[in-house]
């Protein structure tokens, strides 16, 4: 029997005893160390995600790590003990959006470990061993659990590449928006700037490589970025805050013909009105980040294995499975100024 964290509906979470998890020919079964907690997850517990992206009960854990326990006779690839991450999405392969690379939109429908299958938060976790993604022996496997919200990221610059020289802002001082700073000064911009809520998370970004930080309790945005920009707006703005208000904020400050990246997600119950010609009159191009495909993976697990990423300055608290309320509290009341909250499995 192993130990997981299982929630059966809204506000039920409990710790229970599963069967050992079954390996076809082609899995992998994965030993889980840690499993970061993300909004979704809180979206899970409190029951409000998005229909159709969650099925009760279900062990969540899509932001995790582990090492390998056992091969299905078909894999080859991998071995006992490799330290490695998973892809969320299930897909198929063969319909028209996975051949085009866009694996996280499957047409086989929506399936996601985590959401409707078992996830980290499962002492071990069985994978089709096509969506593994091998790490170096002395990789940091807390570091590693960060490695799924680095591939939804690295998705949006893969679509969108900024140029060399442009003027970036990135709205939002979470774990999505500091990573979004380490992945965008990458393609070194002129002007990257972070606008955010709190000073030390901005000021964190700034260590990371932004060159403007924005404190948006303290000062209107709007006329910062006129000033920055020269009255132009911005080129490219990157959105991962997940409130309404940010998204605004991000139609308004892109300039025209600039490009706007929409990764937040606000929950079922968040609304937002627009003028209905905004898109048109600045011609915009607008474009909404789901997930992360296989292409976006291994792009997060390249950088990460070059050194590239400083992943373990956005890790603010750890706990023990057995302490998951703990976990879950932090993360919903803001306890003691969190980041990433991770869930290690007692070893």
């Amino acid at each position: 029997m192993i130990r997981a964290l299982q929630i059966t509906g809204a506000g039920q979470a409990a710790l229970t005893s599963l069967e050992m998890p079954a390996i076809g020919p082609d899995d992998v079964l994965i030993r889980s160390y840690a499993a970061g907690i993300c909004g979704s997850d809180i979206e899970l517990y409190r029951g409000t995600r998005p229909t159709g992206f969650y099925r009760y009960p279900v062990i969540p854990g899509h932001e995790w790590s582990g090492e390998i326990a056992a091969l299905g006779e078909r894999v080859h690839t991998l071995s006992i003990g490799q330290k490695v991450v998973a892809e969320g999405f299930l897909y198929c392969g063969s319909c028209p959006s996975c051949r085009n690379g866009m694996t996280n939109l499957c047409e086989a429908g929506y399936d996601e470990l985590g959401f409707t299958r078992p996830g980290g938060l499962a002492e071990y976790v069985a994978v089709p061993a096509r969506q593994v993604h091998a790490l170096p022996d002395d990789a940091s496997l807390e570091e590693a659990a960060l490695l799924e919200p680095t591939a939804v990221v690295a998705h949006a610059f893969l679509l969108a590449p900024p140029q060399p020289g442009s003027q970036l802002a990135i709205i939002g001082d979470g774990t999505i928006g500091l990573l979004a700073v380490q992945l965008a000064r990458l393609y070194s911009p002129a002007v990257l700037m972070v606008l955010g809520a709190h000073d030390e998370r901005l000021e964190l970004a700034r260590c990371l490589g932004a060159t403007h930080i924005l404190n948006v309790r303290k000062e209107e945005p709007l006329p910062s970025i006129e000033a920055v920009t020269g009255g132009r707006g911005m080129d490219l703005i990157f959105e991962g805050g997940s409130r309404p208000a940010g998204v605004d904020l991000a139609l308004q400050a892109v300039r025209r013909g600039g490009t706007v990246l929409l990764e937040g997600i606000a929950g079922a119950s968040a609304t937002l009105q627009l003028t209905s010609d905004l898109f048109v009159l600045k011609h915009l191009h607008v474009q909404g980040i789901f997930g992360a495909n296989s292409a976006a993976w291994s792009f997060a697990v390249q950088l990460f294995t070059a050194g590239i990423l400083q992943l373990t300055d956005l890790i603010s608290h750890r706990f023990s499975l057995d302490d998951y309320q703990a976990a879950f509290k932090t993360v919903e009341q803001r306890e003691n100024k969190p980041l990433k909250v991770l869930l290690r499995h007692n070893r």
